[in-house]
């Protein structure tokens, strides 16, 4: 842009040219040691820092702060609503409402510029139409500075490899204020930590705003503790982060959480010239880059990653024919009394496996006698039944006993299926092809995400850890079955063998779990699970959560593409099948 267009996009006698937006929740401390460090930025002209305080308790400090500097322009507001932390996204959207700048900074109070990062993130941005301006982050502590005067340049040096990699471009975010407006902010729904910058700049993107990575841009984040920023990495809420539903967070009210003014300085005239301390910025390399949005189903990163196995949405890697036979597909089960949900198990797999194993544990129903009658059964195992209650449960037995049989009779490839559970549609018709493409020559291991339907067969709860609930479920089965390193209640199918030396490709293909439709299922099956482990030696939260709903209960609604084969429903579920209440609706991903 030349300096005339960049002076005519400038000129509005009315607004700052840039808000520099502060969430701020409890971090006076670190704050006061920053401040000194980026003061003589902010006080340019043309610039108000606007702090968003998320709770009362340090607004004397703050503004006592501010006040000994006097020569920024601070608009500070508060919350008088005093609360636990939450992600950041409530109190940005607040600053963003208030802030008057036509262009918005974002990033946290504990960030340092090391160089003039504010002018090279807002040259960015305003030269590109619709750019969204992204610099790069490093980590150091405190006591890591010395009072040599590039400490801050050298401490980023030191931290941030000087390749342009993806997860460098954190930290700061600058564009237009427009471009808030159009995805209404970040997601103020999102109540734990992590993913909420990777979520506003997937759905800028989807909004058709244009990321911009600015390697010049460089930031410092300062603690006391040593970090990383991938501290609490938690892959399957990366992956809800990264797959919003529609570009747009929530409705036309956000950024109202909050809107008390403790201190504003930015009323008042603003220079209508364009800014000299923007035009003395030498210009830096800008780089156009996509977000980290994934895929629904392989949960690659759609502009950085090939897909690692077959993926009917991304229709990549080709799968080549093959020459030589297919190693034969086996699925495993290990059943109790399911004579309720057997019959329509065995359905939903038929077709899709090349035979099924099985194993007994002591039923007292009808369930031995329908699996005799299934014609895809090649052989089933079983304990003694027993009517006493004292029925004992060693599942780490019956899977080595399971996976045994199934090497008996000839499986290169394991799936495992309870009788509750349905896999949908979509894995099983592509089951095959994703074998085809999984390694051979490693015991190589695919992930599904467990869908607890809630209520309705068509709805599966999706808040706190039922969003997040990955498993091992298809694996290349190994010549040695131990299981000397799983528990003995809850752990893995996966044989000590292919834990300690397979690759597991994490995908997001689901199975739906039924026992969790009904309410007394829910309560049944808390109470087992109670009663097997009363000390939680095997699950450190215990069980309660499995009959709980609570104000944060979230449901989504199964896609007809994502769906499983209803008609293998018990009977009595599909008579009782009710809508889910709209009013719990999550929007997701289909």
């Amino acid at each position: 842009m030349t300096s005339e267009a960049l002076e005519a996009s400038l000129r509005d006698a009315g607004r700052p040219w840039l808000s520099v937006v502060l969430p701020f929740y409890r971090k006076l401390a670190e704050f006061e040691r920053v401040l000194p460090m980026n003061a003589a930025y902010w006080a340019r002209p043309g610039i108000e820092v606007v702090l968003a305080l998320d709770e009362p308790g340090e607004e004397a400090g703050v503004l006592a702060l501010a006040a000994r500097f006097a020569q920024i322009r601070w608009k500070v507001l508060v919350n008088d609503v005093a609360h636990a932390w939450r992600p950041p996204c409530k109190a940005i959207n607040a600053a963003v409402r208030c802030s008057a700048g036509r262009f918005v900074l974002v990033h946290s109070p504990e960030s340092a510029y090391a160089g003039d990062a504010m002018a090279v993130l807002l040259r960015a941005a305003m030269g590109h139409a619709r750019g969204v301006a992204v610099g790069r982050v490093g980590f150091a502590r405190f006591d890591e500075l010395t009072d040599a005067a590039d400490t801050l340049d050298a401490a980023f040096a030191r931290q941030v490899p000087p390749e342009l990699l993806l997860q460098t471009f954190y930290g700061s975010l600058c564009c237009a204020r427009e471009a808030f407006d159009a995805v209404h902010g970040y997601d103020e729904s999102l109540e734990e930590w992590g993913g909420d910058d990777d979520n506003l700049r997937v759905r800028l993107e989807m909004a058709g705003w244009q990321l911009l990575a600015c390697p010049g841009a460089h930031l410092l984040h300062l603690s006391d503790e040593t970090r990383t920023g991938g501290e609490q990495f938690d892959r399957d809420l990366d992956w809800i982060r990264c797959t919003p539903h529609e570009a747009r967070a929530g409705d036309a009210g956000w950024g109202r959480d909050f809107d008390r003014v403790a201190r504003n300085g930015s009323a008042g005239p603003w220079p209508a010239d364009a800014p000299v301390w923007l035009h003395a910025t030498v210009a830096t390399p800008v780089v156009p880059m996509g977000s980290r949005r994934q895929c629904e189903v392989c949960a690659r990163l759609l502009h950085h990653e090939a897909s690692a196995f077959h993926c009917p949405r991304c229709e990549n890697p080709p799968i080549p024919p093959r020459l030589t036979s297919r190693l034969r597909i086996v699925c495993v089960m290990q059943v109790r009394n399911e004579a309720r949900y057997l019959p329509g198990c065995l359905d939903h797999l038929r077709g899709h496996v090349d035979g099924i194993v099985a194993l007994d544990d002591g039923s007292t129903d009808g369930t031995a006698p329908i699996l005799r009658r299934e014609p895809m059964l090649l052989e089933l195992l079983s304990n003694p039944p027993r009517d006493d209650g004292a029925h004992v449960w060693d599942e780490t037995e019956s899977k080595r006993r399971l996976l045994d049989a199934a090497r008996r009779h000839g499986a290169g490839w394991v799936l495992v299926c309870d009788a509750d559970e349905r896999y949908e549609q979509l894995f099983l018709r592509h089951l095959h092809a994703t074998v085809d493409s999984l390694p051979d020559h490693q015991l190589a291991s695919l992930s599904l995400v467990s869908c607890e339907l809630w209520n309705s067969p068509d709805a599966w709860r999706s808040d706190g850890p039922w969003g997040r609930k990955s498993r091992a479920r298809l694996f290349r089965l190994p010549r040695q079955i131990a299981f000397d390193q799983s528990p003995a209640l809850h752990g893995p199918w996966l044989p000590d063998d292919a834990q300690r030396h397979g690759p597991m490709f994490y995908s997001r293909y689901r199975f739906y779990h039924l026992k969790s439709i009904r309410h007394e299922d829910r309560v049944a099956r808390r109470d087992l699970y109670t009663r097997l482990d009363p000390s939680r030696q095997f699950q450190a939260i215990g069980y309660e959560y499995l009959a709980e709903e609570g104000p944060g209960l979230q449901l989504v609604r199964i896609a007809p593409d994502r769906d499983y084969d209803r008609s293998t429903l018990p009977p009595d579920l599909q008579e009782s099948a009710q809508p889910p209440n709209p009013s719990v609706l999550a929007k997701s991903p289909r």
